[in-house]
């Protein structure tokens, strides 16, 4: 199947990844995927390096009523069965090009941010839904959400989970070895946050779980604009020796390796990619209940949920964690075998393309009604 997979932004980000992973996904099972952008950035730089074909789409700022012919050429030209767009304006411009195209569609929403802070974009969706695009999320609650927004029923709306690689648990003796490469001091726990420093990540509601964590270190991965706020935080709470934001990493999976807990305190989620790569490393999760973060967590047996925005019941929980090897190990052990079992790269893959085949089948079946 040549399968058009299209996102507006290049991240670094969570749909960037899932994109990345797809497509390698796609690639192994004997598709050809062709990675669409608007812009250059992280995501075609990492595709790139992996091999994957990559095509930048430019469109003006504003209004941009030509691209979507244009777009449309160029999945006529480039013999693509299928659309599956990412986040908004892919969804909406992407969809639109492909129905010019005489492409089915399957739009991806991976969180709530864009659809509830613009009151005007679930009329999109409506109209593009029904033009015959299909619409899919990667949780359970944001299917629920979607579907409240759109006036249908969350049935109406499929399912498939983030997906990641999982390799094998790494040995406690890699912990050490890994700490050491990090520009970190070498001793005391680790508390390790990923992603970009955005309100919504809610990393403040960290640092002040943090001040209550006397002997932990905290790393957080990621940039953005809050990264002064940050650091300002850091230095009224007197933490700031034990505060370390490392801005944009490529190495995470080391730096899973080397923490004692991932921390995730976000105020809302689909489905993060950071919690699916701290299981995957075999270290447990504390995180804020929101979003689809509980249908990977599970909380008590992979990980330690808590309120969003509450640092007492954080500091709580990564006390709890950072006290006791024995619930670490559990958790960590816990989280990696549910990974392996539910958040694949090899799941993801087969559930997007049964989707995938389930739209082609229809796009003939429609042909042959036409014909007939």
């Amino acid at each position: 199947m040549r399968v058009a997979l299209a996102l507006e932004s290049s991240g670094p980000g969570g749909a960037e990844k899932v994109l990345i992973e797809l497509a390698e996904g796609l690639r192994a099972a004997g598709d050809e995927p062709v990675i669409f952008s608007l812009r250059p950035g992280w995501m075609i730089e990492g595709a790139r390096a992996r091999g994957l074909p990559v095509e930048l789409v430019p469109q003006r700022a504003g209004l941009d009523p030509l691209w979507v012919p244009a777009f449309a050429r160029r999945l006529r030209r480039g013999g693509f069965e299928l659309l599956h767009s990412h986040e908004f304006l892919m969804n909406v411009y992407g969809g639109a090009a492909a129905r010019l195209a005489g492409l089915p569609t399957l739009a991806t929403v991976h969180g709530h941010t864009w659809i509830a802070d613009h009151p005007r974009r679930p009329l999109a969706y409506r109209l593009l839904r029904r033009s015959g695009m299909r619409v899919a999320t990667v949780s359970h609650e944001l299917a629920r959400y979607l579907g409240s927004v759109l006036r249908i029923a969350s049935d109406e709306i499929d399912v498939v989970h983030n997906g990641i690689p999982v390799p094998p648990r790494p040995p406690e003796t890699a912990r050490a070895e890994a700490r050491r490469a990090l520009p970190l001091p070498a001793d005391g726990p680790l508390v390790l946050a990923v992603g970009n420093l955005y309100p919504v990540k809610d990393h403040a509601t960290l640092l002040r779980a943090a001040a209550r964590l006397p002997s932990a270190q905290v790393a957080i991965a990621g940039r953005g604009a809050e990264e002064a706020s940050l650091r300002a935080l850091a230095a009224e709470l007197r933490i700031h020796a034990r505060v370390h934001l490392l801005g944009l990493r490529d190495d995470v999976g080391r730096m899973l390796v080397a923490a004692d807990v991932l921390a995730h305190p976000s105020r809302q989620e689909g489905l993060p990619m950071a919690i699916l790569e701290a299981m995957a490393a075999g270290r447990p999760v504390v995180a804020s209940a929101v979003g689809g973060i509980g249908e990977a967590v599970i909380d008590g047996a992979t990980g330690l949920l808590v309120p969003p925005q509450d640092p007492q019941a954080l500091s709580t929980a990564l006390a709890r964690v950072l006290e006791s090897p024995e619930l670490r190990e559990r958790l960590g052990a816990a989280g990696h075998a549910r990974a392996q079992a539910e958040f694949s790269r090899q799941q993801m893959t087969a559930r997007y393309r049964a989707l995938f085949a389930h739209l082609r089948a229809g796009r003939a079946d429609a042909s042959a009604s036409t014909s007939r």
